[in-house]
Protein backbone atom coordinates (compact mmCIF):
# COMPACT_ATOMS: atom_id res chain seq x y z
CA UNK A 1 0.00 0.00 0.00
CA UNK A 2 1.40 3.62 -0.70
CA UNK A 3 0.81 6.26 1.99
CA UNK A 4 -1.24 9.03 1.14
CA UNK A 5 1.61 11.53 1.66
CA UNK A 6 4.06 12.10 -0.98
CA UNK A 7 7.46 14.02 -0.27
CA UNK A 8 7.66 14.64 -4.45
CA UNK A 9 5.29 16.57 -4.14
CA UNK A 10 3.55 18.21 -1.21
CA UNK A 11 -0.07 19.46 -1.05
CA UNK A 12 -1.13 23.05 -1.15
CA UNK A 13 -2.33 22.99 2.30
CA UNK A 14 0.39 22.14 3.71
CA UNK A 15 2.18 23.92 6.37
CA UNK A 16 5.31 25.48 4.98
CA UNK A 17 8.75 24.25 5.80
CA UNK A 18 10.66 27.54 5.01
CA UNK A 19 10.83 31.06 6.85
CA UNK A 20 10.61 32.01 3.04
CA UNK A 21 7.53 29.45 2.39
CA UNK A 22 5.70 31.01 5.39
CA UNK A 23 6.22 34.58 4.16
CA UNK A 24 4.87 33.73 1.16
CA UNK A 25 2.05 32.04 2.50
CA UNK A 26 1.21 34.71 4.94
CA UNK A 27 1.72 37.18 2.02
CA UNK A 28 -1.08 35.23 0.00
CA UNK A 29 -3.75 34.93 2.89
CA UNK A 30 -3.42 38.95 3.46
CA UNK A 31 -4.22 39.25 -0.18
CA UNK A 32 -7.03 36.54 0.17
CA UNK A 33 -8.62 37.97 3.32
CA UNK A 34 -8.61 41.65 1.96
CA UNK A 35 -10.20 40.79 -0.63
CA UNK A 36 -12.64 38.72 0.93
CA UNK A 37 -13.25 41.38 3.12
CA UNK A 38 -13.39 44.30 0.10
CA UNK A 39 -16.09 42.14 -1.36
CA UNK A 40 -18.40 41.76 2.32
CA UNK A 41 -18.22 45.28 2.77
CA UNK A 42 -19.27 46.22 -0.80
CA UNK A 43 -22.00 43.51 -0.76
CA UNK A 44 -23.11 44.78 3.12
CA UNK A 45 -22.92 48.93 1.97
CA UNK A 46 -26.96 48.49 0.63
CA UNK A 47 -26.86 52.27 0.75
CA UNK A 48 -23.69 52.81 -1.52
CA UNK A 49 -25.23 49.61 -3.95
CA UNK A 50 -28.51 51.36 -4.38
CA UNK A 51 -26.46 55.26 -5.25
CA UNK A 52 -24.71 52.96 -8.08
CA UNK A 53 -27.62 51.30 -9.48
CA UNK A 54 -29.54 54.48 -9.28
CA UNK A 55 -26.34 56.17 -10.83
CA UNK A 56 -26.30 53.54 -13.67
CA UNK A 57 -30.17 53.50 -14.59
CA UNK A 58 -29.80 57.39 -14.42
CA UNK A 59 -27.14 57.44 -16.57
CA UNK A 60 -29.27 54.77 -19.45
CA UNK A 61 -32.28 56.96 -19.00
CA UNK A 62 -29.93 60.35 -20.03
CA UNK A 63 -28.79 58.37 -22.96
CA UNK A 64 -32.07 56.94 -24.28
CA UNK A 65 -32.87 60.83 -23.63
CA UNK A 66 -30.61 62.41 -26.08
CA UNK A 67 -30.77 59.63 -28.43
CA UNK A 68 -34.65 60.27 -29.00
CA UNK A 69 -35.28 63.89 -28.04
CA UNK A 70 -38.67 63.65 -30.55
CA UNK A 71 -40.33 60.74 -28.76
CA UNK A 72 -39.03 61.89 -25.05
CA UNK A 73 -40.34 65.24 -26.39
CA UNK A 74 -43.93 63.72 -27.92
CA UNK A 75 -44.53 61.18 -24.98
CA UNK A 76 -43.89 64.31 -21.81
CA UNK A 77 -46.60 66.76 -24.34
CA UNK A 78 -48.86 63.34 -23.95
CA UNK A 79 -48.56 62.83 -20.36
CA UNK A 80 -48.90 66.68 -19.58
CA UNK A 81 -52.06 66.95 -21.68
CA UNK A 82 -53.07 63.57 -19.68
CA UNK A 83 -52.12 64.60 -16.71
CA UNK A 84 -54.45 68.22 -17.16
CA UNK A 85 -57.14 66.19 -18.23
CA UNK A 86 -57.65 64.28 -15.16
CA UNK A 87 -56.87 67.20 -13.33
CA UNK A 88 -59.62 69.04 -15.28
CA UNK A 89 -61.80 66.50 -15.18
CA UNK A 90 -61.29 65.91 -11.53
CA UNK A 91 -62.53 69.55 -10.51
CA UNK A 92 -65.35 69.23 -12.56
CA UNK A 93 -66.53 66.96 -10.48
Amino acid sequence: MTSSTSSSSPPDDEFPQTVEQARVDIELTRQELGETLRELMTRLNVGERAKERFHDRSQVVLRTLRANPVAVAAGGAALSALFGGLLTWRLKR
